[in-house]
């Protein structure tokens, strides 16, 4: 939340764009949309957001990560890349970030069994967990709430056909000093 919206997410997003990123990518009036392999996604994800990162700026990222949409077929081809380090400056943090993100599992029965392992997840990770109203909310560091996704989605990958991840990340808001 600063007046300098623009300039810090037209820099993240130029120096993320320096690199060869192993997914395609649109950016249109609401949001930039990645696809490719999951590993290659939680990783261009996170770097954008490590590269924009403040110290002394309130951020907050929306997220959706999601498998199985049956119209969803935009560059297909970046789900084969190979996994891919991404050439990006040695300046991406770890930080604090809070979380909420909502689990969602589409035509599957029992579906509870598998948020029940998501979850647990996160509590193996050390984020925290802890139960919303829809949510669940987490809290750690940057590297260890995007290892988690990378988790979870490959769990879902495993499990479940359809899915989708809703998250909403906080990085320094003022309503924790409250």
């Amino acid at each position: 939340m600063s007046d300098q919206f623009v300039s810090v997410i037209l820099d993240a997003v130029n120096k993320l764009n320096q690199s060869e990123l192993p997914v395609w990518s649109k950016t249109d009036l609401f949001s930039t949309t990645y696809r490719g392999r999951q590993e290659n996604v939680v990783k261009v994800v996170k770097s954008a957001c490590q590269l924009a990162y403040h110290d002394d700026i309130h951020t907050v990222f929306e997220l959706t990560f999601s498998k199985g949409c049956p119209g969803d077929v935009d560059a297909d081809r970046y789900l084969n890349e190979e996994v891919k380090p991404l050439d990006l400056p040695d300046e991406l943090k770890n930080f604090h970030v809070d979380c909420k993100y909502s689990f969602y599992a589409f035509g599957e029965a029992d579906y509870m069994q598998d948020i029940v392992q998501i979850v647990d997840l996160a509590k193996n990770a050390g984020l925290n967990p802890q139960s919303m109203h829809y949510a669940t909310s987490l809290s750690g560091s940057v590297n260890d709430l995007f290892q988690y996704f990378n988790d979870a989605l490959s769990y879902a990958h495993d499990h479940i056909r359809h899915y989708v991840i809703e998250a909403t990340i906080s990085v320094n808001s003022p309503s924790l000093d409250e």
